[in-house]
């Protein structure tokens, strides 16, 4: 019997993995739901011996497994939950404190001087009926966030604040995942308005002028150096198997913060712009007391403005440059939810 793409159930480690090759146990584990229907499927990539002389042919006669590639998205309403997570393994270094129901994560950048560059490792797992006849039991082992977007617009419903990860992996696959799914988690929706927002001194919710926003913080993770000798194969041992990587580096990173806001006369945008005014961008998301998000820009300049409409409105466009503080550095996080042992 052909299965419906929307029995789909994804699983992945709220508590990260030990190391890159050690799966998350299913008590780490949790369940969400997602939006978005793209499937984390395994690459296979090979070799063959076409180019090879002594064949008498330019034919090829063997294939040969080379490597293994996997990488996923997960897209989301965003929630105090998932935002936490994001933030968490998206940035690489938490620190947690509270208790019940005000579990808090402070969450910062990874200073290579002191934390490395290899982040925190989670385990992924897609089942479709899983059990006696399974259509999809996998679990990919060896994750990391490789970048989170955060989009806020105007209008209602839920799809108007969002939440849109990527993460590749280490290529590792265990099929079946021999994880039994948890109940799904009930999350805490952080609605569009719910929104405040000051940036470079202007604030932008109690001025109602701000349209859309959206900010991300994007990895760059070295994905051809994790790939070193001695890196490791797919089956333990096996040469012929596929290599897969033994780390999952940062590299450049980048932060990215932009918005639209209603432009009128007084509107600072265009000067700030001349001037390469600096300051803070503070956004805060919140469901309530208990579940919110705070992402701090800790300095930030215009690097575009461009005056257009929205819906025939006049507004403005406006690009950030993100800058490094030299006391409190690009970008910080305080995620509060209710879950316990996320990133831990």
């Amino acid at each position: 019997m052909s299965a419906n793409i929307r029995e789909l159930l994804i699983g992945f480690g709220k508590g990260k993995q030990t190391d890159i090759a050690t799966a998350n146990l299913v008590a780490a584990v949790w369940q969400l739901k997602k939006l978005n229907a793209a499937l984390a499927n395994p690459k296979l990539n090979t070799e063959n011996d076409a180019e090879e002389l002594g064949k008498g042919h330019e034919f090829a006669t063997q294939v040969f497994k080379t490597s293994w590639d996997i990488n996923g998205t997960i897209e989301k309403y965003l929630s105090s939950d998932i935002a936490a997570w994001a933030m968490a393994f998206g940035l690489g270094k938490v620190v947690k404190s509270g208790t019940n129901p005000n579990f808090t994560y402070t969450c910062t950048p990874l200073n290579p001087a002191t934390d490395g560059i290899e982040l925190p490792y989670f385990s992924f797992i897609e089942q479709i009926r899983p059990g006696g006849s399974p259509v999809i039991d996998r679990m990919a082992v060896g994750c990391a966030v490789e970048s989170w977007t955060i989009t806020v617009g105007s209008g209602p419903g839920r799809a108007n604040s969002k939440i849109n990860i990527e993460f590749v992996a280490s290529g590792k696959l265990t099929e079946p995942s021999g994880i039994t799914l948890p109940a799904a988690t009930v999350e805490k929706l952080l609605p569009s308005a719910s929104l405040t927002l000051t940036i470079n001194g202007v604030d932008y919710v109690t001025n109602k002028n701000i349209v859309s926003l959206e900010f991300s913080w994007k990895n760059n993770i070295r994905l051809d150096a994790g790939f070193f000798p001695g890196s490791g194969f797919q089956s333990a041992g096996d040469a012929t198997s596929g290599a897969i990587r033994g780390r999952l580096e940062c590299g450049n990173r980048v932060a990215s913060l932009k918005f639209t806001a209603r432009f009128s006369s007084g509107s600072t945008e265009l000067a700030s712009l001349k001037n390469q005014t600096t300051g803070t961008a503070v956004i805060v998301l919140q469901y309530d007391a208990n579940n919110k998000l705070t992402v701090t820009f800790q300095k930030v300049s215009f690097s575009a403005a461009e005056v257009g409409d929205t819906d025939g409105l006049v507004t403005v466009a406006v690009e950030c440059q993100p800058q490094y503080d030299s006391t409190n550095g690009v970008i910080s996080a305080v995620a509060q939810c209710n879950t316990d042992g996320i990133c831990q």
